[in-house]
């Protein structure tokens, strides 16, 4: 069943017969409807699957952070910022040989943008429940009046923790609370910073295992 959302010659919303519609990001979509293949997957696609439920596993536990860490990248796409990070981090953040593959956690970007990164020496330390990241403060405008987006996301949990709209890069340093739960739990750290106003952000930075 579809709907036409404005009127007999308006977008269609749903399938009818062969074809479906759909909206994505104001535009309305027309396609193929996808029907199950009769022929069994080849080893390839099981392996393209494969990296896909691994990577998902670890995203969708990181939503929050990628709508605004990849809103730059997907600002003029179709895509969502969602998808862009999935395919980003199927082809550049698993390692192994199908069906054996693991998420190489330095190579996982949680962000990317066009915001220069260069001087920022980011760090982070860990003291009791509280995160400590520091980097180089920026003093020139409009640098200086970045947020800092910071994550830490626990495997054995499967749970992240985040701040989305931290101190500003003037600031040099900010913190995050873990769970108490997350006591002797290893965990991974990234940092990116985005613009005061519009979607700009820099690349996420890994900053190591704690």
């Amino acid at each position: 069943m579809a709907r036409l959302k404005k009127g007999l010659l308006g977008p269609i919303s749903g399938a009818i017969g062969t074809v479906e519609g759909y909206e994505l990001k104001g535009q309305f979509i027309l396609r193929s409807k996808r029907n199950k293949p009769d022929k069994p997957p080849t080893e390839k696609q099981l392996a393209c699957r494969a990296k896909m439920r691994l990577v998902n596993s670890v995203l969708s536990h990181c939503k929050a952070f990628i709508e605004l860490g990849y809103a730059e990248v997907v600002k003029i796409q179709t895509y969502n910022a969602y998808n862009a990070a999935v395919a980003y981090n199927m082809q550049h953040a698993i390692i192994g040989i199908y069906p054996n593959y693991e998420i190489a956690y330095s190579q996982l970007k949680l962000a990317a943008g066009t915001i220069d990164t260069e001087g920022l020496s980011p760090s982070v330390s860990l003291q009791g429940n509280t995160l400590t990241f520091s980097w180089a403060a920026a003093s020139a405008y409009p640098s200086s009046t970045d947020h800092v987006l910071l994550l830490a996301y626990a495997p054995q949990l499967k749970q992240a923790v985040f701040n989305l709209c931290g101190a500003k890069r003037r600031a040099a340093a900010e913190t995050l609370t873990l769970p108490q739960s997350w006591q002797a739990t290893p965990m991974h750290c990234y940092i990116a910073f985005r613009a005061e106003t519009g979607d700009d952000c820099t690349d996420s930075i890994y900053l190591g295992a704690l």
